[in-house]
């Protein structure tokens, strides 16, 4: 895996509520420079973002029912729509919590159906949260986002207490039999655990340090990076 592919795993995030136009503008110039899967940003962002990588090949993400997941689903699918019309290519929605736990599945997957609709074909990732869930409880999200059609599940939204897991990443990876992929976010810092990630299952992550894991990776004997190699054709 050469650097420009290993940049393109991940999402580079830029999405604390104190950012400034300042601070997008230079996430966004490290998005172009890296060539990254996306650069992901407030919905206020959107349009600025959409300008400061006009010609870099990097897409604009954003999010939707971000941090919590709790709003209704007429009111995810609007703001689903309001997004893509802002420029926005893909989306990372907060699914249902209070839904899953309380079983009520049908009203789970029209949350998630409903966004995927107003994507039109875009990228839906869906932050499950698992520091909320039972083991269980991941599963049956997972199975559930899956038969609503979107692209992947996440496991956070790294603003709760808890992060990406290696075995969550499994758990995951198991439960959508590849009916989508698996994105990790929350508390990877080290480009060695981006390899046990990918181990795991996950083709996609969320970072706010993509720079230092790209020159961590650079940096790593060419031994090292030829084991990210069988993972190339994922990205």
């Amino acid at each position: 895996m050469d650097t420009k592919t290993f940049a393109r795993l991940f999402d580079h995030s830029i999405l604390r509520p104190n950012a400034t136009h300042a601070d997008v503008a230079q996430a966004a110039a490290t998005a172009a420079r890296l060539s990254t899967a996306t650069l992901t940003v407030q919905p206020y962002y959107i349009r600025f973002a959409v300008e400061q990588l006009r010609g870099s090949g990097v897409p604009v993400g954003t999010v939707v029912g971000f941090p919590h997941g709790n709003e209704t689903p007429s009111t995810k699918a609007y703001a689903a729509h309001e997004v893509i019309h802002l420029g926005a290519q893909e989306i990372d929605m907060v699914m249902n919590i209070a839904a899953l736990k309380n079983g009520e599945q049908e009203l789970f997957i029209q949350d998630v159906a409903g966004v995927v609709r107003a994507a039109q074909g875009r990228t839906v990732k869906v932050i499950t949260e698992n520091c909320y869930l039972t083991d269980e409880e991941k599963r049956r999200a997972c199975e559930w986002i899956a038969q609503a059609g979107a692209h992947f599940v996440k496991t956070a939204t790294a603003y709760a207490e808890g992060g990406a897991t290696l075995e969550d990443v499994r758990l995951m990876h198991e439960a959508v039999k590849g009916r989508c992929r698996v994105k990790a976010a929350g508390g990877i810092r080290r480009v060695e655990e981006v390899l046990e990630y990918l181990r795991a299952g996950a083709s996609r992550f969320g970072s706010t340090r993509t720079d230092q894991l790209v020159r961590a990776f650079q940096e790593l004997p060419a031994e090292a990076r030829e084991a990210f190699g069988e993972y190339q054709l994922s990205v």
